[in-house]
């Protein structure tokens, strides 16, 4: 009788509800983490079959003689597209072991179009190489150590200073490219571009450039490729006297001689102490190319040595002379031993040549008494 009371009170049935309640949560829960873990599951073996493809940047590698040929013409960097499974582009990708190359080992000097490589990446991968083709120049390869030259506009220096001598932190680089642009080499120069209105020394790092005679870049390779330039810039507030001295430039004609003076015998010379104290003469060139009779020009000073801000007076008038070169000692000598030489040999010839002609008429002599006496002797036989 109680334990059929118990079933029917309220507190049993509290108890059978709570108790399918938590086995039905129960049941929710180990369903709703089956399905999460299979979903997952699904995502990750998405994630190893799918597709994936990437552009990369990567540096151009020449299998060649570098020793012996220098190479240009080719970029130096490419692009590879690379396509495949995704696990395998993502590793491509981060470590980036593998290389593009242009295989140049059997090629002569010369110009050549060769087809570009990639190694170190998977089978299962598809590459496109961007561009793939390029065009190279082969030459022999030249090293030449050249002196670096600092260039600047000295119109970009304040009033009242002066640029000492310009340097730069390498005095010689070495330049190594085709032979043929080596021999062209003229100078390795460093251009500083000044400020405007420069009062103090100035220095920069900057790219050296490889010029030939006509000032045309060459395509070569400058080791180190930059330089730290520098100009001091002083206060230019000493002046000098100093004498002039006037030199010839260009080429005059031929078998001419010129001679030069003017009224102005010294200027005063604007710069630096250090400048000035170097000082001693002030060279003045003279034009005579083409000049063939006596002229009279008007030079300009312009200051050209380091330091020299200033020169004055700023023009001076030149009296040009021209006259006959004359005939040194040594060749009038050569000249008169030639002309005995010549006569000697004449005189030679008129002697023999008389010699010939007593030779015939002796001969001649001989053969006339010859028959005379053959003929006496035919008589007598008579």
């Amino acid at each position: 009788m109680k334990v059929r009371q118990a079933f029917n009170s309220k507190l049993f049935y509290r108890l059978i509800s709570l108790f399918f309640a938590l086995l039905l949560s129960f049941y929710v829960t180990s369903e709703k983490g089956n399905t999460t873990r299979s979903g997952n599951s699904g995502t990750f073996g998405s994630s190893l079959v799918s597709n994936k493809t990437i552009t990369l940047e990567t540096d151009l590698k020449l299998n060649v003689n570098s020793d012996k040929y220098f190479v240009s013409g080719y970029p130096d960097v490419v692009k590879v597209k690379i396509s495949g499974p995704s696990a395998l582009v993502i590793a491509a990708k981060n470590t980036q072991n593998f290389e593009i190359y242009a295989d140049l080992n059997d090629l002569k000097p010369g110009v050549h179009t060769v087809r570009l490589k990639d190694s170190g990446l998977s089978s299962e991968l598809t590459v496109k190489i961007i561009p793939e083709k390029i065009t190279v120049q082969i030459s022999k390869k030249k090293t030449k150590k050249t002196a670096v030259q600092v260039r600047y506009d000295s119109n970009r220096i304040a009033s009242g200073y002066a640029a000492g001598e310009a340097y730069s932190s390498q005095a010689y680089v070495t330049v190594t490219g085709a032979a043929k642009d080596i021999n062209n080499l003229d100078k390795v120069v460093a251009n500083l571009n000044l400020p405007r209105n420069a009062n103090e020394t100035y220095a920069k790092n900057v790219a050296l450039q490889a010029l030939d005679e006509s000032g045309k870049v060459l395509n070569v390779v400058i080791s180190p490729a930059n330089v730290t330039a520098t100009v001091p810039i002083y206060t230019a507030s000493a002046s000098k006297k100093v004498p002039i001295n006037l030199v010839a430039r260009g080429e005059g004609v031929s078998n001419m001689k010129y001679s030069f003076s003017s009224d102005t015998k010294t200027v005063t010379v604007h710069g630096t102490k250090e400048a000035l104290s170097k000082l001693n003469r002030l060279d003045v060139p003279v034009s005579i190319t083409g000049v063939t009779a006596d002229t009279v020009e008007n030079v300009r000073l312009s200051p050209s040595q380091s330091g020299i801000t200033a020169i004055s007076p700023t023009t001076i008038t030149v009296n040009v002379s021209v006259g006959q070169k004359e005939t040194s000692t040594a060749q009038k000598q050569t000249q008169a031993s030639s002309q005995a030489e010549t006569s000697s040999a004449s005189s030679t010839k008129e002697t023999v040549a008389t010699d010939d002609s007593s030779s015939e008429a002796t001969s001649s002599s001989s053969t006339s008494s010859q028959l005379s006496s053959s003929s006496s002797s035919d008589e007598v036989e008579n």
